[in-house]
């Protein structure tokens, strides 16, 4: 037998140190006597009682001379040539079972045997054995075992071969089992027992989930053209706090016009009369309202100044409301409501839009993205159908809820985008589709500009070592407490800052609304932040798309600071969806399957990640790990599926969630 390194435990060993050590401690004798007995290290006592290195063969047979155990029916079973072979065997098969195995239960007769078999299905190279004889073979192990035969369908689906020859060999295809029974089953007990006993059509039925799906089905629906698109300057009309606040700030308008001609027609009845005898409430109001407003007008009255009546009217004409906004906000809410009863009554809803909407960066953001996905080329010949929140109007709230509950419940998937600040209603929405078992892609944004090599999401990827080679070819200082977060925000702010006026325009107006830059210059002071609201409204509501302001100079420093810090409060949200999130992982509450997140940083990769969920076409990998099986999708690294390896958790969870 081959000797094993001492990095881990390896229970075959370990079971043949506690025989060495029931027999040396009968014999009265410490590690150290023993091994000068054989002449030999104490270590190859101590590893071997420990389960971490197999002695040498001649090791073995002094220490049965030495400790005169040579006809313990025990110990002439775990010297058996192919006994670490089988125990290593009877591990894999146990995963595959999900189920503890152990051939210590059988007599050492029967355990002989057992070894004598398992070394004939998988390692004696001389052996070849037809399917029906291998599956007949396999069989007569699982009685060793106490388990039922499993169907000639069972086995030609997941072991597939006859005699295998090696261990490893044989454990590749139980990951190919548990790879496919992690998709469907909470445990692979429940998948072994139920899968084991189905023949060809059952096992079919079975395994249909993850048939891959025909794009046809897709493609032969009419085209989704019931919505009526609205320009994207008028998208925020559909927002219950923008809309609400131009009503506001109409009514506040109406009420200063009011009031200022009012004060108007007081100064020009008696020249002699002093402001300061108009109603002390009413002035205090308009002082109040003028400067919500930003107005010029001073209506303090002192010693050298009177306030002029025609310039109060002037200043009344400039402030006073303008209705057509509220016309027009009716008009795009009435579009909005059309666009809800088509959603209502499409005989499809492929996908929900799971997303939070104040302001107008939030509508923009969205309905841009909702865009880019379901115009390209590999999504728009499918004709799905997805409920665009930026679209949709209902007045009452309650029935806004009814509203996405029924979307939720009809789409076949949702599109999870989080953004600067998330909402309970969204993030409640996720949680429910996971528990319904179905798809959630979670968008996060990244600071990227593929021209300029700019890329937060990569960066964040990068080993420090890697980072401060980038830092060293930039230039930048190296500070030994930089942490990985710091080190990649100065090689943004390096790389935003080498940009051209132009190409750093280009790159804010691709990110602003993602960024909600709105949003990060509130924190300036007044003076920049007029300044920097006056540009961005500049750039992001001109009529020529090919004409960019230059950003103000003062300004670049200030919103390359600001692009920076949102970069990296994107990527800790990432690492969170992807690590630590509760909505990671939901139960699915039909078969109490984990459900997990699939989490993108693109549209691109949103898009292919749609594409694959639509056809069932998903590429993962089973990640085996101390405490956990993991399927991974290989594209994102993001979690599909886990299976705990605790095993009174998974034995009170699966005795206890149907109960």
């Amino acid at each position: 037998m081959a000797e094993h390194g001492p990095e881990e435990i390896q229970p075959g060993i370990r079971r043949i140190g506690d025989i060495v050590l029931k027999y040396r401690l009968r014999h009265n004798l410490t590690q150290k006597k023993l091994a000068d007995h054989m002449g030999r290290s104490r270590n190859v006592i101590t590893l071997l009682e420990q389960g971490r290195r197999m002695p040498s063969p001649e090791d073995l047979t002094l220490l049965a001379d030495v400790l005169d155990m040579g006809e313990d029916p025990d110990w002439r079973v775990v010297t058996h040539d192919d006994y670490l072979s089988a125990i290593a065997f009877e591990a894999a098969l146990s995963e595959m079972l999900g189920k503890s195995l152990n051939l210590e239960t059988l007599d050492p007769l029967s355990q002989g045997m057992l070894i004598e078999a398992i070394s004939e299905y998988v390692l004696d190279a001389q052996v070849q054995m037809s399917m029906v004889q291998a599956h007949a073979h396999f069989n007569a192990l699982l009685t060793f075992y106490g388990e039922r035969s499993v169907t000639p369908a069972f086995y030609r689906r997941f072991l597939g071969q006859s005699n295998f020859a090696s261990v490893a060999q044989f454990e590749e295809r139980v990951r190919r089992f548990q790879t496919t029974a992690i998709r469907i089953y909470g445990s692979f007990r429940k998948a072994y027992k139920t899968l084991s006993n189905c023949e060809e059509v059952a096992l079919a039925d079975a395994l249909a989930p993850l048939e891959t799906i025909s794009k046809m089905m897709y493609t032969l629906r009419r085209p989704f053209e019931t919505i009526r698109p609205i320009a994207r300057e008028r998208l925020d009309d559909l927002g219950y706090i923008s809309a609400e606040r131009v009503r506001r700030e109409n009514r506040e308008r109406h009420e200063l016009h009011s009031k200022l001609l009012e004060l108007a027609t007081w100064l020009e009845e008696d020249v002699q009369r002093s402001i300061l005898l108009f109603a002390s409430k009413k002035l205090h109001r308009i002082q109040t309202l003028l400067r919500k407003f930003d107005s010029d007008l001073e209506i303090e009255e002192t010693l050298f100044n009177k306030v002029d009546p025609d310039e109060v009217r002037r200043e009344a004409a400039r402030l006073a409301p303008e209705d057509e906004d509220l016309a027009r906000i009716e008009e795009t809410q009435e579009m909005g409501q059309q666009n809800l009863s088509a959603y209502l009554t499409e005989p499809f809803m492929d996908v929900y839009i799971a997303t939070s909407m104040r302001e107008r960066a939030d509508f923009i953001s969205v309905n841009t993205f909702v865009e880019t996905i379901f115009n390209d080329p590999r999504i728009a010949p499918l004709h799905l159908r997805y409920f665009n929140p930026t679209l949709s109007w209902i007045s009452d709230r309650v029935a806004k809820g009814l509203v996405e509950a029924l979307m939720l419940k009809r789409a076949s998937l949702t599109i999870y985008m989080a953004q600067k600040g998330d909402t309970f209603g969204k993030d409640s929405e996720a949680s429910v589709a996971l528990g319904q078992g179905k798809p959630v892609i979670v968008y996060v944004p990244r600071l990227f500009s593929a021209a300029e090599g700019i890329n937060s999401e990569s960066l964040m990827r990068e080993h420090e070592h890697s980072l401060r080679v980038w830092m060293q070819d930039l230039k930048l200082e190296l500070d030994e407490d930089l942490d990985r977060q710091g080190m990649v925000g100065k090689i943004l702010t390096a790389q935003l800052q080498k940009l051209a006026p132009q190409a750093l325009a280009e790159l804010i107006e691709q990110h602003w609304a993602d960024f909600d830059l709105y949003g990060e210059i509130k924190e300036l002071d007044p003076d920049s932040q007029i300044q920097a609201r006056a540009w961005l409204d500049e750039l992001t509501l001109r009529s020529r798309p090919t004409a960019r302001p230059l950003l103000p100079e003062n300004l670049r420093g200030v919103l390359i600071d600001k692009l920076v810090q949102a970069a990296l409060f994107f990527e800790r949200r990432a690492h969170t969806f992807k690590e630590v999130h509760p909505l990671a992982l939901q139960v699915i509450l039909s078969s109490g399957v984990l459900n997990g997140i699939l989490v993108v940083r693109s549209a691109e990769a949103c898009t292919r990640m749609l594409e694959q969920l639509l056809t069932n076409t998903l590429e993962t990998e089973l990640k085996v790990e101390p405490q956990n099986y993991r399927l991974i999708e290989k594209h994102t690294g993001s979690t599909l599926r886990v299976i705990s390896k605790n095993r009174l958790l998974t034995n009170a969870f699966w005795t206890q969630y149907f109960a």
